[in-house]
């Protein structure tokens, strides 16, 4: 044999152990998945019906974690499918858990769960991302790119509202959010809150929704103009009526060229995940705002308003009511939003 053909006969046995190890790891992290959530089931995985174990399988990719209780990384996930695929077909299981439409749940809740994931910032090196200051917000409230008075800036407003408070929560991608999938609801003592709601995929019952009490937004009564609530209201006075039903997607394009003194500023069209990915970019450099600003940005910025920066905000608010109300009256005809390229309609990707 010459010394290329044992190179390569070295590699290829390398390759192969990488391989088993590899299939070995997703087999046991999944069956440690399974005994630490459904104790009851003891049959190997090659003899559970399709139907159970994509559940089974849903359930693992949504709510699984590692043995620190972090997340894994969306190409770890990925990799534990294509284990327990190997190990399924070694065992002459009937289907592929990656192709078959069988397991469609499962392949779904994978790929969504790799984009919330991405969106957090794994697997991209987030912390090259620069934090969203309260200052930076402030900025973007005065250029009016955080605001319920222009469509561009109530579309920014509503999102960062519902990244901040929903982001970190398992199962949340802005790209799959629904207008359903964010109610308004009373408290017993009626104040207003936003919830997010999220389908649990381990449940038989794909229609099924939970909530939790930490996946909230409050209304802020005692400050209207930076109230979340009255965000989300005046967002769903803005959406076309045909936009209102539950499965209609929460984001929405703007409408080229709209005029302020429209009842409706949106298209009955979904905003393109592209857009969405780069909301805190776009809005950042439309500021001129310094340093490298990502969606992630958000995450490092969930913190509170000190008094004074409380105050101010809100002067910035009625001074941007005030220039509305002006722009309006002094425009008998009503004021065009002129959409910035990187908002048009024409891109839904």
């Amino acid at each position: 044999m010459t010394v290329i053909g044992k190179m390569d006969e070295r590699d290829y046995r390398e390759q192969n152990e990488k391989t088993i190890r590899s299939t070995q790891t997703a087999l046991r992290n999944f069956q440690d998945f399974l005994f630490s959530k459904y104790p009851t089931e003891t049959r190997e995985i090659y003899c559970i019906p399709c139907q159970e174990l994509d559940i089974y399988l849903a359930s693992f990719f949504v709510d699984a974690r590692q043995r620190d209780g972090s997340e894994y990384e969306p190409n770890s996930l990925a990799n534990y499918q294509c284990g327990l695929e190997r190990y399924l077909k070694e065992h002459r299981y009937a289907y592929s858990i990656t192709k078959d439409r069988e397991f469609q749940r499962s392949q779904d809740a994978l790929k969504q769960k790799q984009l919330e994931l991405k969106f957090k910032g794994k697997g991209n090196k987030p912390h090259n991302s620069m934090k969203l200051t309260l200052a930076d917000e402030m900025l973007l409230r005065k250029r009016g790119l955080l605001s319920r008075f222009n469509p561009e800036g109530l579309l920014n407003l509503v999102w960062l509202n519902n990244t901040k408070a929903f982001g970190q929560c398992t199962g949340f991608h802005s790209s799959t959010l629904k207008w359903g999938d964010v109610r308004l609801l009373n408290t017993e003592t009626g104040l207003e809150y936003l919830e997010w709601t999220y389908q649990d995929f381990s449940d038989l019952n794909a229609r099924i929704r939970r909530s939790m009490t930490e996946s909230r937004i409050y209304a802020t009564p005692h400050a209207p103009q930076t109230c979340p609530v009255q965000d989300y209201k005046e967002y769903a006075q803005r959406r076309p009526q045909l936009m209102l039903f539950e499965d209609a997607p929460f984001y929405l394009s703007i409408k080229p060229g709209v005029n302020l003194a429209a009842l409706h500023w949106y298209n009955c069209q979904a905003l393109g995940k592209n857009k969405l990915a780069k909301m805190v970019k776009t809005m950042c450099e439309k500021a001129n705002i310094p340093g490298r600003k990502t969606n992630f940005s958000v995450y490092q910025s969930c913190s509170s308003l000190s008094e004074a920066q409380s105050n101010q905000l809100v002067l910035i608010c009625n001074d941007l009511r005030q220039q509305a109300v002006q722009s309006g009256s002094s425009h008998a005809g009503g004021t065009n939003f002129v959409i910035a390229g990187s908002f048009d309609s024409t891109d839904s990707a």
